[in-house]
Formats: structure tokens, C-alpha cells, sequence
């Protein structure tokens, strides 16, 4: 039984409202979090847990994700939970600046946990949820939108943020003795919003017959991993492959930019945001391409560009120049973001969507870990070239990045539903150069 059509209607009006407030928490959030634990005395390997550990166990958690929407009965129930959760861990975050060394660094490492942790858990009954709304027609198109929503929200609070930094800490070199205050406000801040978007999920509409609600729970570790589809058990492998080589660059370069190359917090700010704003920005369109062609042709197009991304940061160190390459990553990268997720819808029924995006999250997170982990200690013990080792691993990053799409090759066949498209032909589509359905 279809959900009634002002139902649909005012939860996907609400799933917009939340995708701002969870953006605007975000962009006050992921950008600051190694700065704020470097003003905290974090050192390089330091910074590798961090953004390691807490992905780690989110991972894990992810495995009682199905058992725990199970047991509450709706999906809705299990994401505001998780996103109260989260509310609270950003704000708990901003209290680190108040406890003396190594206590603060400690707290700040549990609050992104927390704050990691319930991030994870809550997306798998959202995507279950949001499910239900969307026939797979319109899937892709929707999305995109809803991230270019979210994109520009994050980018407008990223430079707010970095404002707020400027004002309380102008030097961003001397982290150790730079004060702590722009730091608890705008993690604060973040809480506040996640509040405004718990308050919107409180608005979307569930469904009554349960459809979309897991139908059995797993027995064991291993059964969350029992799937009949071929090609999602082939996902999970080039996902682990790729993102844990994406890993063992992606947690340093927020090192390497201020450490390295003592880029202020503008420099610093539009860096790190500008690729995320361009993923956003084309999702819509890469949301059409995955509609009218198939989301394994936009996939196998991601795997084929984002192995360049760590050569080209190899190249220069000219601020300029390092945004173009940010500009590019974040337009590729969003076709892999808005390909997994189209594909997982198509791949997984109903009723395992939330286990399917369970078991992706925690593939995830294991290839985080992974290669942040290692990623930190290479860091540590590789020689400098260029004037520094992070060239070497950003090298050293491409190359598997590249192993990845060879086996993307050989493992993911396109659907025989999907229309026939060479690669540069989705470059002109995407461009707008040439029309999707022409």
C-alpha cells in the first residue's frame, strides 16, 4: 500500500529541511575537527586515530544497526535516536577546550566517536525510509538535489565557521598557543543545528505495514553479509579496495596544508570545502546520468577518475592550482557517491536496505581505519620528497586507487537494462553539451 501522496509530500519537504541542518552542522564539524585536536596537541599519528577509530567503531555498530530498528519497530524512531545522539556528542565536543592536556584531546577523541558513531547508525533506516517516498524513476534526480541542497548549506557554514576561527585564532601556525574559544563556538553551534534536524525527521511520515522494515535479523557477524546478489558482494570488495586507498591520504591533508604548506584558515577553509561543494553541485546531474544509463556506468567512470586526484596533489603545491584539483575530486567523487547509492537501492530489496547500507557502512569503516592507520605511520617513516613524505603517499594512494578499477573491470557487469553509453559520452551529458536523452 502506497503511502498518501501529502504524506510523501510533506516528508520529503521535511528530508530537505534536515539535509540543511545536518549541512550546516557538518560544515561547522568536519572541517575543524583535526584543526581543533592540533590546538589540542594532537600529533600527525594522533590525528590518525582520530579520524581512524571512530569510523572503526561506528563500522562495528553498524553490525546491530538491522537488530536495533528491529527492535524499536520503525526507522524513524531508530534515526532520531541517532540523531539526537549526534546533536549532543558536537556539542559535548566544544567542552574539550575546558579540560586540561591530555585530558581535553581525550574527551574531544570520545565526543567524535560518539559523534561518528550515531552519524553511521542513523543512515541506513533514513535510506530505508526515504525508500519509500521514491520510485527508482525518480531516485537519482532527487538526490542529486538534495545534495546540492546540502552542498551549498555546507560551504556557506564552512566559511562562517572559518570566520569565527579567524576572529579568535589569526594564527593558525602556533595551534599549540592559538586560543580554543572560536573552536567551542562553532561546535556548539553544530549541535544546536542537528537539533533542528532531529526535529525534522520528527516530521517524516512511516509507513504502517512495515514493509521497509528488516523481516528477519541476523544470527551471526557473518550473516549480515548474506546477500543473494553477486554484484553487491563485489561492491563491498572494490569499496574496501578503494576507499581504503583513498584513506591513507584523505585524514593528512588537512595536515599537510597547514603544517606543510602554512596555508591560513581561508586558504585552508576553501580547500577543504570546495571539493565537497562541487560533489554536491553535480550529484544532480550525475543523479540523471545514474537514471537514464545505469548507476554502474557512472560507478566504473568514478573508479577510472579518482585514482588521477592524488597524482595531480603530487604535482604542485600553488594554492591555485590545488583548488582546480579540489574542483575535479569533487566532481567525480560525486558520481561515486550518487552511483553506490543508486546501486544499492537497485541491488538490495525493501526489506534489506538497511542491511545492505549497514554492511556498506561497515566496509566502510574498515577501510578507513585501515588506511588511515597505515596512511599515518607511512607518513611517520617515509622519506621526504619534493620537501615532503606526504608526495610519497599520495603516489602510493593513486597507484591502488588504480588497482581498484581494475578490478572494478572484472568484477561489476553493467545491468543489460541500462542504455548504451561510451564514457566520453557521459563527459559531454554531464557537461550539458550534449542532452541525457538524446
Amino acid at each position: 500500500m502506497a503511502p498518501p501522496k501529502n504524506c510523501v509530500r510533506q516528508s520529503v519537504d521535511a528530508s530537505l529541511k534536515d539535509g540543511a541542518f545536518w549541512a550546516l552542522m557538518t560544515g561547522f564539524v568536519e572541517p575543524y575537527i583535526v584543526p581543533f585536536a592540533l590546538a589540542l596537541g594532537a600529533s600527525t599519528l594522533g590525528i590518525g586515530f582520530l579520524r581512524s577509530v571512530p569510523a572503526l567503531l561506528g563500522s562495528l555498530f553498524l553490525i546491530f544497526n538491522e537488530r536495533f530498528v528491529a527492535r524499536l519497530g520503525s526507522c524513524r524512531k531508530a534515526v532520531f535516536v541517532n540523531v539526537f545522539t549526534q546533536a549532543l556528542a558536537a556539542g559535548a565536543g566544544a567542552l574539550s577546550a575546558f579540560l586540561p592536556a591530555p585530558y581535553g584531546l581525550l574527551f574531544f577523541i570520545a565526543a567524535v566517536t560518539v559523534y561518528t558513531l550515531s552519524g553511521a547508525m542513523s543512515n541506513p533506516p533514513w535510506a530505508a525510509l526515504m525508500g519509500e517516498y521514491l520510485p527508482a524513476s525518480r531516485r537519482g534526480e532527487f538526490f542529486g538535489f538534495r545534495y546540492q541542497l546540502v552542498g551549498l548549506t555546507f560551504f556557506a557554514a564552512g566559511f562562517a565557521a572559518s570566520a569565527v576561527l579567524a576572529v579568535s585564532a589569526p594564527a593558525p601556525a602556533a595551534y599549540g598557543k592559538s586560543p580554543l574559544t572560536g573552536f567551542v563556538l562553532i561546535f556548539a553551534l553544530a549541535g544546536l543545528f542537528r537539533l533542528g534536524s532531529a526535529y525534522y525527521i520528527t516530521r517524516m511520515y512511516e509507513p504502517r505495514t512495515g514493509f521497509h522494515l528488516p523481516k528477519t535479523v541476523p544470527a551471526s557477524f557473518w550473516s549480515i553479509f548474506d546477500f543473494d546478489s553477486v554484484r553487491l558482494r563485489a561492491m563491498f570488495l572494490l569499496t574496501f579496495v578503494l576507499l581504503g586507498a583513498a584513506f591513507l591520504t584523505a585524514p593528512y591533508f588537512s595536515v599537510y596544508v597547514l603544517k606543510e604548506l602554512h596555508y591560513g584558515y581561508l586558504k585552508y577553509t576553501f580547500l577543504v570545502t570546495v571539493g565537497p561543494l562541487m560533489t554536491y553541485l553535480f550529484m544532480k546531474r550525475w543523479g540523471r546520468l545514474a537514471d537514464a544509463f545505469g548507476s554502474v556506468k557512472v560507478l566504473r567512470l568514478s573508479f577510472l577518475l579518482i585514482p588521477t586526484v592524488p597524482l595531480f596533489w603530487a604535482v604542485s603545491r600553488n594554492f591555485i592550482y590545488l583548488s582546480l584539483v579540489e574542483v575535479y575530486s569533487g566532481v567525480i567523487w560525486g558520481a561515486y557517491l550518487i552511483g553506490i547509492n543508486n546501486f544499492l537501492y537497485d541491488a538490495a530489496g525493501a526489506a534489506l536496505r538497511t542491511r545492505a547500507n549497514a554492511c556498506f557502512g561497515f566496509i566502510s569503516g574498515l577501510a578507513q581505519f585501515g588506511g588511515a592507520m597505515l596512511g599515518g605511520w607511512l607518513y611517520e617513516v617515509l622519506p621526504a620528497w619534493h620537501g615532503s613524505p606526504f608526495i610519497i603517499l599520495l603516489i602510493i594512494s593513486g597507484v591502488l586507487r588504480f588497482f581498484a578499477f581494475s578490478l572494478f573491470l572484472r568484477l561489476v557487469k553493467e545491468d543489460h537494462k541500462s542504455k548504451p553509453a561510451p564514457d566520453y559520452q557521459l563527459a559531454l551529458f554531464l557537461l550539458g553539451l550534449k542532452p541525457i536523452n538524446g
